[in-house]
């Protein structure tokens, strides 16, 4: 065989090598960041709002203009022995129009209605836009823990796996009671036991996150957690949208009570009609006819009717009072709350990263030196060193969710 044959086949080997040693592309991680951008363009509950912002905006512009003119056409006082247009003089063939006035300032007052209507729900999308960060980040951010824990629990049980062989060849040498290694198999079983549950809690999280952003909810995670956005150290209930929704929908109750108070004052109707005559039988002509009338309401049963109305309106404007003050006790005490909780986790994390997890990862050093003396004793010192990182880890989730929820009163 030639050379000149041989070398194609020996490429071809290397390119195939080559292919099969080269990694695969690592797949893309879901970033907080990423699935936050996610939500906010794709998540259906807040396009929903925004659909009824824009649908209120157009509401704003027609709400202050004056109904259509309306079209009349009909014939006026035509026999009905004959029903000939020319036989008696006032027959006539009416075309007109017809424009309705409302009460007073009406007009200009549902225009302003409608703006503070339009103001509110922008309030409420800003509303829906917060409480999904929210959502997104407390999910991601459980998530997160969920599949930490799951690793830390398949090393614990790699680890407990070890032990256990190591026992049992211990026992069989006479070197251990039969104690240490039922021991030994019941902390393996504990491990197998907890793994299912937090497989289903990471499906049920996944499950979550994809209703706000899609498939991308099942890429796998960055292994650290990232900082959230700093929370303010001052709250002002005045800048939240949820009290604003609430401020906003005040002054359309108060509106409402002005728009019952134009309805004492008489609405009115303007008519206008042209009507057209036949020749008289003998070929006489009959001149047209025009017709202007105003027609007016008459509020004159305002105990039944007005005073009703107006008192119905002024309950609404009470109520709306009441549920500001109470939307601003309720903010003012969430943030008091809350604000405490994330003091209280920061100084237990701190306690943890300074204090705890040093010393219990120092005694499990120190207890290594004596690992052929007492198995046992290392073996719980190690699955304290575990227990305390998932407690760690616990902890860090927990003051991420609340910085999230924080976040949400805030603002960023």
């Amino acid at each position: 065989m030639s050379v000149r044959s041989v070398l194609p086949r020996i490429a071809g080997i290397l390119i195939i090598h080559l292919a099969v040693a080269a990694p695969a592309p690592a797949a893309t991680e879901l970033t907080l960041a990423e699935a936050e951008r996610l939500a906010l363009e794709h998540a259906p509950w807040l396009q929903h709002h925004r659909s009824s912002a824009a649908a209120t905006a157009e509401r704003a512009v027609y709400e202050s203009r004056l109904p259509d003119p309306q079209l009349t056409l009909g014939a006026i006082n035509v026999p009905t022995d004959s029903l000939s247009f020319r036989e008696e003089d006032m027959t006539m063939a009416m075309i007109g129009v017809r424009q309705s006035f409302p009460p007073g300032d009406t007009l200009r007052l549902k225009g302003q209605r409608a703006e503070k209507e339009l103001t509110r729900e922008e309030a409420r999308v800003d509303v829906e836009r917060r409480n999904l960060l929210r959502q997104v980040r407390q999910t991601w951010v459980e998530l997160h823990f969920q599949k930490q824990s799951l690793k830390t629990i398949e090393d614990l049980r790699r680890l407990a796996r070890k032990q256990l062989e190591a026992t049992e060849a211990r026992y069989r040498a006479a070197q251990a009671m039969q104690q240490t290694v039922l021991k030994a198999r019941q902390s393996l079983a504990r491990l197998n036991e907890r793994e299912p549950m937090l497989r289903a809690q990471i499906s049920r999280l996944q499950a979550q996150l994809a209703r706000w952003v899609g498939e991308a909810a099942y890429q796998p995670l960055p292994a650290e957690l990232p900082e959230l956005p700093l929370v303010s150290e001052t709250f002002d209930h005045t800048r939240h949208p949820e009290w604003l929704a609430a401020q906003y929908g005040l002054e359309q109750a108060r509106l409402e009570v002005e728009m019952a108070r134009q309805e004492y004052k008489p609405g009115w109707m303007l008519d206008l009609s042209y009507g057209l005559r036949r020749p008289m039988p003998d070929g006489t002509e009959r001149p047209d006819m025009v017709t202007a009338m105003v027609t007016l309401d008459m509020p004159i049963f305002r105990n039944k009717r007005q005073d009703r109305r107006l008192a119905e309106k002024q309950a609404m404007e009470a109520g709306a009072n009441y549920e500001i003050e109470d939307k601003r006790r309720e903010l003012e005490a969430m943030y008091r709350s809350l604000r405490a909780e994330l003091d209280a986790l920061g100084e237990r994390e701190k306690i943890f990263a300074q204090e705890l997890l040093p010393a219990t990862r120092r005694e499990s050093q120190v207890t290594v030196a004596g690992f052929a003396r007492d198995q046992t004793e290392y073996r719980e010192a190690l699955m304290k060193t575990f227990d305390t990182e998932l407690e760690y880890l616990r902890l860090r989730a927990d003051r991420a969710r609340t910085q999230a929820e924080l976040l949400y009163l805030t603002g960023e």
